[in-house]
């Protein structure tokens, strides 16, 4: 079973070319960072009072990257936000985007390629071994958002964070972007999914669009 995490890098990847697709190139780190805190809340590891992450299980997910970021959480001594948290899992935790693509190396699903760039730089690429789960994932998301199929709780944490890593113009083709956009926005206000579940969603992918913003605003600033 892959996690959130897993599930928005393959989103992500270009299946021929194994890198990272360039509408996401600016916002995958912090999309990652929030799939993360998400994993953990699903896994009843978190949970979110009064806008702060609080720790409620410390024991390990068995998962290396998952409990990085819990022990990470876990170990500050003031309950904090969720912005706050996505910025810090992105400084302190290291080597995020390759934990989860050497992960689905492991399982088979992508392969690893090492690169070199006038035969002094090296670089690693992930494309697809097993298109399958990917299939899986996009056609789920299609049903949902296209055909009103009911998402469950899972399914709408990575539609929000699809959006917010700027990924629909990847999984829809342009006939379908606008009818695409407007069934995205009603997902992501849906208040039948669970009041906890909307809080956390709701907290994660707007600190992740903040984060989005901020380093896009630096960058321009300055090349400007």
């Amino acid at each position: 079973m892959l996690s959130l995490a897993e599930k928005l890098m393959l989103l992500a990847l270009h299946d021929e070319k194994g890198s990272v697709v360039f509408s996401a190139s600016s916002a995958l780190q912090y999309g990652l960072a929030g799939a993360l805190i998400l994993d953990l809340f699903f896994q009843n590891k978190i949970t979110l009072a009064e806008k702060n992450i609080r720790v409620i299980d410390a024991t390990p997910t068995n998962d290396p990257l998952l409990d990085q970021v819990l022990a990470l959480i876990h170990s500050s001594e003031k309950q904090k936000d969720s912005k706050h948290w996505i910025y810090k899992i992105d400084r302190k935790v290291k080597g995020i985007k390759n934990q989860i693509t050497d992960a689905l190396v492991q399982k088979e699903i992508l392969r690893r390629e090492e690169h070199r760039l006038l035969w002094v730089f090296h670089y690693k690429r992930y494309p697809t071994r097993n298109i399958s789960p990917e299939q899986e994932i996009r056609q789920r998301i299609h049903h949902i958002v296209l055909m009103n199929h009911s998402p469950d709780e899972t399914d709408r944490a990575l539609i929000s964070l699809m959006k917010a890593c700027s990924l629909i113009n990847e999984v829809f083709p342009k006939e379908q972007r606008k009818q695409a956009k407007k069934r995205i926005k009603e997902i992501a206000e849906d208040e039948k999914i669970g009041e906890a579940v909307s809080a956390i969603v709701a907290e994660i992918t707007a600190a992740v669009t903040i984060a989005v913003i901020a380093a896009t605003s630096a960058s321009t600033t300055a090349s400007s």
